[in-house]
């Protein structure tokens, strides 16, 4: 997941177009999904099917780099067909001179040099397909996680800078740094260097984020990993995220249990109930540092509240970005700003600004994470041991004992490392889905006497399972 910073600075051309308090797209792609969006600092890169299109901060289309749009073909070169003394050479073959289709024809003919060359059918080359695109929002490039490595676009072209033939899966920028991440290793480079290996990893990254001229985070299904130099790596999270970004210095992620932030060494705090989003960006301003896109579009000053943006009401986003001082969505194939710059995002309310809605209310105190470890770490029946020392005296002689009791527990034995993982991953499901709902009670929607009660009991089951 890419680190993105917002720019000020509004385009009044583009500024016209939502004067109505709503956001509407300004780009439509024909049909075509865009699945993946990145801000550079002034451009916003879209990846729409398979293909890289570029627009400028007030949503207008600029270039498209088609490099993975099509499937080309190879085709051979087809020889000169001749039939220079062909009737001669079938004749003394004992075939009819005028018989050049039959096998027995082909086969003198090709044995003399004089059979045409046979039309070889088309090979498809290689296909590449687009994975990821990042960009920093200091730089008008984007980076791009291929099929077939890591490609660079800058001004509509599209050219392939490292890891050839090796299968990218992705992909993150901040200033003159790029991480990239193949299934099993991750690959850094810092200015102009080149591409190096950082780190293996032992299960296929999610998301990357850089921290900072020394350290990558790395998401998998298993873990958030920490590398740092010499490829020495720390776990951050003993569980997966699919989502990371560190913004001013403060990393997020969002797992399945909620969302947790952390700051440099320090180890990680479960700020809240992770929103419902897959994609994770960095916002500009005390008010929305944090931008999240999944349902809807989610901003966040901490990790902890996050008040829903007006983007595509009725329709899923799918990826967001930030520049020209906006928050851009992607739904569907178009591009749509909200409705509300980042600079009134950090403080005014003016007549631009569309209409926001809290959708997680501060609760009185976060939630502890579900103690899961106790049964997904290994569980052994150890025996109960008592422990009796006596001393005895008598007129003839002084003496002691020492009584060992070991007891063990009869009834039914403990469940297996099978049945206490399964029972961990309901238990994480059932408290997601209770904060799913409590998520969604959380947002006023007309005179709901009842709303407080449900929240409550919400909250109680919750805790109940911890």
């Amino acid at each position: 997941m890419t680190s993105l910073t917002i720019r000020t600075g509004l385009v009044v051309a583009g500024s016209a177009l939502w004067l109505g308090g709503a956001a509407r797209p300004l780009a439509a792609a024909g049909g075509e999904r865009i699945n993946a969006l990145a801000g550079g600092a002034h451009t916003i890169f879209a990846l729409r099917g398979n293909t890289v299109v570029t627009f400028d901060e007030s949503g207008r289309e600029l270039a498209r780099c088609a490099r993975f749009e099509s499937l080309p073909f190879e085709r051979s070169a087809r020889a000169h067909a001749t039939n220079v003394d062909a009737e001669e050479a079938l004749r003394l073959a004992g075939l009819p001179d005028d018989d050049m289709d039959s096998v027995e024809a082909e086969d003198v003919l090709a044995d003399e040099g004089l059979a045409p060359a046979r039309r070889t059918r088309p090979v498809p080359a290689e296909a590449i397909v687009a994975r990821a695109v990042a960009a920093s929002p200091t730089a008008d490039d984007v980076w791009i996680a291929t099929s077939a490595g890591l490609f660079r676009g800058r001004a509509g072209g599209c050219t392939r800078v490292a890891l050839a033939h090796r299968d990218t899966v992705a992909v993150a920028a901040a200033g003159d740094a790029v991480a990239v991440a193949t299934a099993d290793l991750l690959w850094r480079a810092d200015g102009d260097g080149p591409f190096r290996i950082a780190a293996g990893v032992t299960a296929r990254p999610r998301a990357l984020a850089i921290v900072d001229d020394r350290h990558t985070l790395v998401a998998t299904d298993d873990a958030v990993l920490e590398i740092g130099p010499y490829g020495v790596a720390r776990t951050v999270l003993d569980h997966g995220s699919d989502a990371l970004a560190v913004c001013g210095g403060v990393a997020l992620a969002l797992a399945s249990d909620g969302a947790w932030t952390w700051t440099g060494d320090a180890p990680p705090q479960r700020a809240g109930d992770r929103p419902p989003a897959r994609t994770l960006i960095c916002g500009d301003g005390p008010r929305a540092r944090f931008v999240a896109a999944g349902d809807a579009v989610f901003v966040s000053a901490d990790g902890a509240v996050w008040r829903e943006r007006a983007a595509a009401p009725g329709r899923a986003v799918s990826a967001v970005a930030a520049a020209g001082g906006r928050i851009w969505a992607a739904a569907g194939g178009d591009l749509i700003p909200l409705g509300e710059s980042a600079a009134r995002a950090a403080g005014s309310t003016g007549g631009l600004a569309a209409p926001t809605r809290a959708v997680a209310a501060p609760p009185s105190r976060p939630l502890p994470a579900l103690p899961t470890q106790r049964l997904t770490g290994p569980s052994l029946p150890w025996p109960q041991l008592t422990v009796v020392f006596a001393g005895q005296r008598t007129p003839l002689r002084d003496g002691w004992s020492l009584v060992v009791l070991v007891g063990f527990h009869l009834g039914r034995g403990p469940a297996s490392g099978g049945d206490r993982r399964q029972l961990a991953a309901e238990l994480l499901r059932r408290d997601a889905e209770l904060a799913a709902q409590e998520l969604e009670l959380a947002a006023p929607a007309g005179n709901d006497p009842s709303r407080d009660a449900r929240l409550r009991a919400l909250r109680q089951e919750r805790e109940a399972l911890r």
